[in-house]
């Protein structure tokens, strides 16, 4: 017998919880119009990347395929973004020497898919551990992580690019 939506969910470790609320909070705050300084630009890209490598070693291992289909997620979310040029109003203000990024939604929903990607994944391995060694989801569950995670990184990316390289006017 499997054990009810209930039962799993007052299983889950208390972290678990305190992580979405992080979560939310970043998400919501990303909401609104931020200046922020090139190097708050890298933390979260950051930490979704090491978040996103700890999913996949944690769940099939980081060597190999699973690994392999990380990195191309991470190499497709982040040039789908570049191409996208999202977030396409962010501005630098030399005055302040700060980005100026516009609020979105879509980092939040990022974020939450994250953390249902990380504990569907958790929850379904704990429930049959024998699907870590299913190629075809190691390599889904591997690629989709670094999907979100590269979108993160083309984001900080697209938003440095706006820094003009030498003195001239600063262009929005």
């Amino acid at each position: 017998m499997h054990p009810t939506p209930l039962e799993i969910l007052t299983h889950v470790p208390k972290y678990v919880w305190v992580i979405l609320l992080v979560i939310t909070i970043i998400g919501l705050r990303q909401c609104r119009e931020t200046a922020m300084r090139p190097r708050r630009l890298v933390i979260l890209p950051a930490l979704w990347l090491i978040f996103g490598a700890w999913g996949v070693e944690k769940s099939f291992g980081l060597d190999g395929l699973p690994g392999l289909a990380w990195l191309v997620g991470i190499g497709l979310g982040a040039g789908t973004v570049r191409a996208l040029r999202w977030p396409g109003q962010a501005r630098f203000d030399a005055t302040t020497r700060r980005f100026i990024v516009p609020g979105s939604w879509v980092p939040l929903a990022l974020m939450l898919s994250i953390f249902a990607l990380k504990f569907a994944s958790g929850m379904s391995l704990a429930m049959h551990p024998d699907q870590a060694t299913h190629l075809g989801i190691a390599m889904a569950s591997s690629a989709a992580f670094g999907l979100f995670s590269g979108a993160f990184l083309g984001r900080a990316i697209n938003i440095l690019a706006v820094r003009p390289r030498s003195g001239g006017p600063v262009v929005a």
